[in-house]
């Protein structure tokens, strides 16, 4: 599905990634760890189109989309969600669902069921439905933003540190929901998350970053090897 080869970004003269390779399967969520400036954000930001890719390929389902701009990423089936600035807080419930929406094809029954889905999916949102996002909760704001992505109904999910700031319980209710839209969606999700111990119990694959090159990339069983990569007590 997705296949990231020998990608670099950088920031002006500062290169945060080196010649990364990473492969993402149809329905899988692959969660992607790292310490902060490891490069976690900026490879789903180059692969999104938002950071210029500086060599390397980007492919989806087998067409080069490397540096593609953000809409023509969303128009082939990839939607990215970012850890801030991620609704609109003005907007109404629905108005914020209407704008992940505006380039939906096809006629307003299509939409009327993209809203449906998203309504089944994220109850919460349709009592919340004319509220503005700026007064949700932290959770309610994290489905909202997911939600948006979802009008698309993407191939493939990047989802940006979504447990950031969220209460222990809602994190839990929160990875159990992007497991649930994974099988309902039938997506795949590429997850940066800080939160290891839960990214583990839903992720299929992990990827982990050390200064812009990965240190592991297999099983999310794994979990002794990738917690010992992650502290750096052993090496690849």
């Amino acid at each position: 599905m997705l296949e990231v080869s020998g990608l670099d970004i950088a920031y002006g003269a500062f290169e945060v990634l080196h010649g990364v390779n990473l492969v993402v399967a149809e329905r899988r969520i692959v969660g992607l760890f790292g310490h902060n400036g490891a490069g976690k954000s900026s490879l789903l930001k180059g692969v999104y189109g938002v950071l210029p890719v500086r060599a390397g390929k980007v492919r989806f389902f087998g067409q080069e989309i490397t540096n593609q701009r953000p809409f023509r990423q969303a128009e082939r089936g990839i939607r990215f969600v970012p850890q801030e600035g991620n609704v609109f807080p003005n907007l109404s419930v629905e108005d914020n669902l209407r704008m992940g929406a505006l380039r939906l094809s096809g006629d307003a029954a299509a939409r009327a069921a993209r809203f449906a889905e998203v309504y089944e999916t994220f109850p919460i949102l349709r009592e919340r439905r004319d509220a503005r996002a700026r007064v949700l909760s932290g959770g309610e704001r994290q489905m909202l933003a997911i939600s948006i992505a979802l009008m698309t109904r993407p191939r493939l999910l990047l989802l940006d540190e979504p447990s950031a700031g969220l209460a222990p319980i809602l994190v839990q209710r929160l990875f159990e929901m992007i497991v649930s839209i994974r099988d309902r969606f039938g997506m795949a999700v590429l997850l940066v998350e800080q939160n290891v111990n839960e990214a583990l119990r839903i992720a299929d694959d992990v990827c982990v970053l050390e200064e812009g090159r990965f240190v592991y990339a297999g099983p999310a069983s794994e979990k002794d090897l990738i917690v010992r990569r992650l502290w750096r007590l052993e090496k690849g």
